[in-house]
């Protein structure tokens, strides 16, 4: 008896499933990657944001996320998340270029900053008597502001009587009456130095202190006259003084105050009272309510999507990407075993029927 050594119809139907599986697939990638990437036809990226837009008013934003789920997320990113070099160090090339931008700049703070701008600053700032009231507080008790007082009066002492800076640092070598004189006087002048340092540092307390309970009209006369000296003053003229590498260490010392900050518990029971806030107000709200509440429509969708996918697109598939990514993406249907099984089923069954 000769055996044959064709396929049996089952392995035939099975082997012909497959590899139209496979044809269907290719197939598809190209008919996507030609839909995504014809600039005449925008129609396969327009109808899924359309699409999407539709459906997103019948979608509210607590269906699709839980306050958990957004503590997790602001946890994660707001409090442990730490800045890795290159971006810190991107930070400090940002500022340095921030710094050489500006200083070159002939831009006026007036540009900036409007009058009008400025006087509404002004006049709610002046509105808060509490916080005056709480400062002049401070200024009359606190430790540290004293502190910082003292160090100012010193400096100002200093920079003002340079010709007791030699008689501060003479230093006599020699026993006899005339060092010992100038020993006692050197001694004299030190402990009137430091009660005219604690004087002037309280002068100033007391200065600042009437200055800042001086009435909002007073306060805003010399807000206003202050204002109208510097405003005219370019950002190269205010910055002509600053260095580049102040620039950076400023932008450096802000991130690390912040990650100090950060790990308080006040500041972290803060932000999450934030955006439990935020869920309560806008956890009823669809998701077409979210964009149009921050100024979107369908039409801005369009036109960011018609601005940055073509370009990203085009760039995927000059490397040769785009195949592979919209292949990942289907293949798992067409590799799937139930597939072939409905394939192999389906060519059986009209095979039967011819």
């Amino acid at each position: 008896m000769v055996m044959s050594n064709s396929p049996s119809p089952t392995g035939f139907t099975q082997n012909l499933a497959q590899n139209l599986a496979q044809a269907l697939l290719l197939e598809q990638v190209r008919f996507i990657k030609q839909q995504l990437l014809q600039p005449e036809n925008k129609t396969y990226i327009r109808n899924f944001i359309s699409q999407s837009y539709r459906h997103a008013d019948q979608i509210l934003l607590k269906d699709i996320i839980q306050l958990e789920q957004l503590n997790a997320v602001v946890e994660k990113y707001a409090f442990k998340l730490n800045l890795g070099a290159d971006i810190l160090e991107f930070i400090g090339f940002v500022a340095q270029k921030t710094h050489k931008f500006s200083v070159n700049s002939h831009t006026i703070l007036h540009d900036l900053l409007s009058d009008e701008s400025f006087e509404l600053w002004l006049f709610k700032i002046l509105e808060l008597e509490q916080l005056k009231d709480y400062i002049q507080d401070n200024l009359q008790h606190n430790p540290q502001i004293q502190h910082v007082s003292l160090q100012l009066a010193n400096q100002i002492l200093e920079s003002n009587t340079p010709w007791l800076n030699q008689l501060r640092q003479y230093n006599s070598k020699q026993s006899n009456i005339g060092s010992k004189v100038l020993s006692f006087i050197q001694d004299q002048q030190q402990n009137i130095e430091l009660k005219l340092e604690q004087q002037l540092a309280t002068a100033i307390r007391k200065q600042v202190s009437q200055i800042i309970l001086l009435p909002s009209e007073d306060l805003a006369d010399i807000a206003t006259y202050i204002w109208d000296e510097v405003k005219q003053h370019s950002l190269k003229e205010m910055l002509s003084q600053v260095e580049s590498i102040d620039f950076e260490e400023f932008f450096i010392l802000v991130y690390e105050t912040w990650k100090e900050l950060r790990q308080t518990d006040f500041m972290q029971a803060l932000i999450l009272n934030v955006v439990a806030a935020f869920y309560e107000y806008f956890g009823e709200y669809s998701l077409q309510a979210l964009l149009h509440s921050v100024g979107l429509n369908e039409n801005d969708l369009f036109i960011e999507a018609d601005r940055f996918i073509p370009y990203c697109l085009g760039a995927l598939d000059t490397h040769n990407l785009l195949d592979d990514i919209i292949q990942s993406l289907i293949a798992p249907f067409y590799h799937n075993q139930a597939t072939q099984q409905f394939i192999e089923n389906y060519l059986a069954s009209n095979k039967s029927i011819e």
